[in-house]
C-alpha cells in the first residue's frame, strides 16, 4: 500500500510539472514565402493576390489600399498571461488602380517594430502616364542638344 501511494504521489507531481511546461501556439495567418517572393510589383492586382494567398487576418482600417498578414507565436504556460515570442507582419500596398505597389515585412524585437524587407519598384517617369511624359517633353526641347555648342 505504501508503494502504491508513493507511485501515485510521483505521478501527480510529474503530471503537475508537465502541465506547467507550456505550449507554443501560432495566431494569425502568413502566406508561404514562395508565394510572397513570386509577387511582382506593378503587375499583380489585389484580386489575383487574394486568390493565390488567401484573405488576410486584417485589412486597411479606413481604406482598401493595403493588406496586412499578421502571425504571432505565443507561449502559453498555465495560468500565467501568454507571452508573445515572435510577430511577423507582411504589408502589401496598392495604388489607386488596385495594382501592387509595395511589399514590406516587419518583425518585433524587444517591443519595437523592425523593418525586415522593403520592396518597391518605381516606374520610369514616376506617376505620369506615357502621354503626359510626351506632352511634358515638348516644351523642353533645346536646339543646342542637336547642333552642339559653337
Amino acid at each position: 500500500m505504501k508503494q502504491i501511494c508513493k507511485k501515485l504521489a510521483l505521478a501527480i507531481i510529474l503530471t503537475g510539472l508537465a502541465a506547467c511546461a507550456g505550449q507554443y501556439r501560432n495566431h494569425g495567418y502568413m502566406p508561404l514565402p514562395e508565394d510572397v517572393d513570386a509577387l511582382i510589383v506593378g503587375v499583380d492586382t489585389r484580386d489575383s493576390i487574394l486568390e493565390v494567398m488567401g484573405v488576410p487576418s486584417t485589412g486597411g482600417v479606413l481604406t482598401d489600399d493595403a493588406l496586412y498578414y499578421v502571425r504571432s507565436l505565443m507561449h502559453h504556460r498555465g495560468y500565467v498571461r501568454p507571452n508573445e515570442i515572435n510577430r511577423d507582419l507582411l504589408v502589401l500596398s496598392f495604388d489607386k488602380r488596385q495594382v501592387l505597389s509595395n511589399v514590406e515585412r516587419f518583425g518585433i524585437e524587444k517591443g519595437q517594430l523592425v523593418r525586415l524587407e522593403h520592396r518597391v519598384t518605381e516606374a520610369p517617369g514616376g506617376d505620369r502616364s506615357v502621354l503626359k511624359q510626351i506632352i511634358g517633353s515638348i516644351g523642353g526641347f533645346n536646339p543646342n542638344s542637336i547642333v552642339g555648342d559653337p
